[in-house]
């Protein structure tokens, strides 16, 4: 009879120690699906920050901003310059430019990358700026995706 106490005793212990086990698992993956998502908002807050970081900086530097540029170089006695650079600007206008597919944004990291079409990661990419070039992301201090 002790035995048979003792037995069922360490059923009951061992019995409770799983239902905590499996208490302590379902706490744990709830927790874990918070901390997933409050990673993809901290991502979405990243990548939108850096997109009004990004527009901000080119508003800086509007065509308006770059003709008063040219026209005080003119006024300096540089007229070559004004004239080539406002033709450039005319014909860039009349011109239709090609559809940009270099997409550009920043990482989960913060390192600014910019992804080609056909790279591994080009269809899940939202972003944050377009290229026409390669040339042009490197300039703006993006790097090249490594997949």
């Amino acid at each position: 009879m002790k035995n048979l106490l003792k037995a069922l005793s360490y059923f009951l212990v061992i019995g409770s120690g799983l239902v905590t086990i499996f208490r302590l698992n379902k706490t744990n993956k709830q927790l874990m699906a918070r901390e997933t998502t409050s990673f993809q908002v901290r991502q979405t807050l990243e990548a939108i920050a850096a997109t009004l970081q990004k527009t901000q900086e080119s508003e800086r530097s509007t065509p308006a901003e770059s003709k008063q540029q040219t026209l005080e170089l003119a006024e300096d006695g540089d007229s070559s310059v004004m004239t080539s650079e406002l033709e450039v600007e005319e014909n860039s206008q009349e011109a239709p430019q090609e559809k940009p597919l270099i997409k550009a944004n920043k990482n989960a990291r913060g390192e600014y990358i910019y992804h080609v079409p056909g790279g591994v990661f080009y269809n899940r990419t939202t972003p944050v700026e377009w290229f026409h070039t390669e040339e042009e992301a490197q300039a703006k201090g993006y790097r090249k995706s490594a997949r």
